[in-house]
């Protein structure tokens, strides 16, 4: 006689409810917004979320992975900045980065969730500069392009002192980098009529 028994269904992996995944999100942001990246713990998100601390835990390894997904919306870059205006364009560009890694009012939420993820983590937080950096370069040439910097301009060279200078204030010596210094940075560029800078002078200053 023929099984007549439901074939067994294959197995999936943790089925995470829309709604109680959207809450575990929003109460990691609350909480990095109110206590910093340190004073968030895996018991605390469970408990604003209304969840089981099981249930974070199933979804999420670590804090680190929850932040990360909770704030990845907000670290990805937008359209390089195309106002017509180069200088404007830089200054627009300075401005989101030091949005980016000081997301919520704590750089360490950036740098902390990703790097705490280990190796994964780190290369995520390199990702995530290249990026950024890929629509400086862009709006940089455009510039050059359009008459509004010099030929010659070594444009990968500005874009990574640019990044460096504000990952250095930010995350390291966890300053604040404000509208004047960014706008120093932008002075520096040279003006179409003048000699681009020596990589050598760029990195110098």
């Amino acid at each position: 006689m023929d099984d007549e028994r439901p074939a067994a269904r294959p197995r999936r992996g943790p089925h995470r409810d829309p709604e109680a995944h959207e809450a575990v999100l929003a109460a990691a942001r609350e909480l990095v917004a109110e206590l910093g990246y340190k004073g968030v713990t895996m018991d605390r998100i469970a408990s604003r979320a209304g969840v089981a601390r099981m249930t974070v835990y199933r979804w999420w390894p670590n804090k680190a992975a929850v932040i990360t997904e909770a704030v990845a919306d907000r670290l990805a870059p937008g359209p390089a900045p195309d106002t017509g205006d180069v200088r404007e364009d830089a200054l627009l560009w300075l401005r989101n980065l030091v949005r980016t890694l000081t997301l919520l009012g704590d750089p360490s939420v950036v740098t902390g969730a990703l790097t705490e993820r280990g190796e994964a983590g780190r290369a995520d937080l390199r990702d995530l500069l290249r990026a950024h950096a890929e629509r400086a370069a862009l709006l940089l040439r455009n510039g050059v392009a359009r008459g509004g910097l010099p030929e010659g301009l070594p444009v990968d060279t500005i874009v990574d002192s640019w990044t460096g200078y504000v990952v250095y204030r930010t995350v390291f010596l966890g300053q604040e980098i404000t509208e004047a210094d960014l706008l120093g940075l932008v002075r520096l560029l040279p003006e179409s009529g003048e000699a681009p800078p020596a990589a050598s002078d760029v990195e110098a200053g």
